[in-house]
């Protein structure tokens, strides 16, 4: 049988490195020494580790394993834990995450990272095993959470989801694409609905609003040339649909962005 060696919290809370890193558009390049488990606050810049590279959003928990090197664009905040373990069941489960993990919601891990967060060093032995459980549940989630993506099916999710981010400037029809899947739409649609939690119109609209707010506030594009690189049909309706998803137009949405990372 496996054995369980349980992991040491060095430290866990709440990190803005834009705190940190006042002046400067990312963080400098460093290896890591232990896991670290973070949960983005809000949408940011783009994460590095190794050779992978992933958009900041707040439906993504990033996994960096000892001995990686990474970095960040700026801006990001998240929820963070640091732990050290180097053998045993719990490390064979952390080596088997991948480094940006999708999540579905995060009503399951955002109370689990927070109440991590109140970790501190000299806590009582009461205190640290209530930590050492929620830390423990983290990654039993995060384990099965895995395990459902390595599901057969779930690969030509993922192999659609791909195709959808490379061709989001594309008419992205459920016809066209389960083709691709070579599945039938109907059946594609459910299997897409069922792992991913979103129908493929509510998928396609949500990653093209994300890359529209990368655009805005990264290019000086215009907002037509926003509107159909992300695959809206017009301007009008790109500024319609960002609105009735961020409750913002595109351009208050720009404005907030420099004003509060400007300042």
């Amino acid at each position: 049988m496996d054995s369980m060696i349980l992991p040491e919290i060095v430290m866990a809370g709440v990190y803005d490195a834009q705190n940190v890193y006042k002046d400067r558009m990312r963080t400098p390049a460093r290896t890591t020494t232990m896991f670290e488990l973070e949960l983005p606050i809000g949408n940011g810049g783009i994460s590095y580790i190794g050779k992978e590279k992933q958009s900041i959003t707040d439906n993504v928990i990033i996994c960096a394993k000892p001995g990686v090197i990474r970095h960040t664009k700026l801006p990001y905040r998240c929820f963070f834990v640091h732990m050290i373990v180097s053998e045993g069941l719990l490390w064979e489960n952390l080596m088997h995450l991948p480094a940006y993990i999708p999540i579905e919601g995060r009503d399951e891990y955002e109370p689990i990272f927070k109440q991590l967060s109140h970790f501190i060093q000299n806590s009582s032995p009461h205190r640290n095993i209530l930590y050492m459980g929620k830390l423990l549940e983290l990654i039993y989630l995060l384990s099965s959470l895995n395990n459902r993506i390595s599901d057969p099916k779930n690969e030509i999710v993922i192999r659609a989801i791909s195709y959808i981010k490379d061709h989001l400037e594309n008419d992205l029809s459920l016809a066209s694409i389960s083709a691709y899947a070579g599945l039938s739409p109907t059946y594609f649609h459910n299997l897409f609905k069922k792992y991913t939690g979103k129908t493929l119109r509510e998928y396609i609209e949500e990653q093209r609003i994300k890359k529209s707010t990368e655009l805005l506030v990264s290019t000086d594009m215009t907002l037509a040339s926003i509107a159909y690189a992300c695959g809206f049909s017009s301007q009008s309706y790109f500024s319609y649909a960002f609105k009735r998803k961020t409750d913002m137009t595109p351009r208050e949405y720009a404005e907030n962005y420099f004003r509060k990372y400007e300042q």
